[in-house]
């Protein structure tokens, strides 16, 4: 697939740009925005330099997918049989 076939996927919700904790091999996000999201727009304000801006930025790339840090409903992952998407961190309690 191409870049641009591959970045055409992506729904512009901004849900993957909060933070994430990883605890006990299970990653959840929380509902903290990256300080590059723009709240309005929902798009990175730095995206063509937000692995050098950001270091922790993590590159949507098929490998980094396995790692679980995109919703279970974001295009990317969908596909994925046995996807184990993130929870809310709020709700890693109930």
């Amino acid at each position: 697939m191409t870049k641009k076939g591959w970045d055409a996927r992506c729904l512009r919700c901004g849900r993957c740009c909060y933070e994430k904790i990883e605890y006990n091999n299970r990653v959840y996000y929380t509902d903290k925005p990256c300080d590059k999201l723009d709240l309005e727009t929902l798009l990175c304000s730095v995206y063509d330099q937000r692995h050098t801006a950001k270091p922790e930025c993590m590159p949507l790339d098929q490998e980094m997918l396995r790692y679980g840090i995109l919703p279970a409903d974001c295009p990317y992952v969908a596909d994925i049989v046995s996807y184990n998407a993130p929870q809310l961190w709020d709700e890693a309690d109930e």
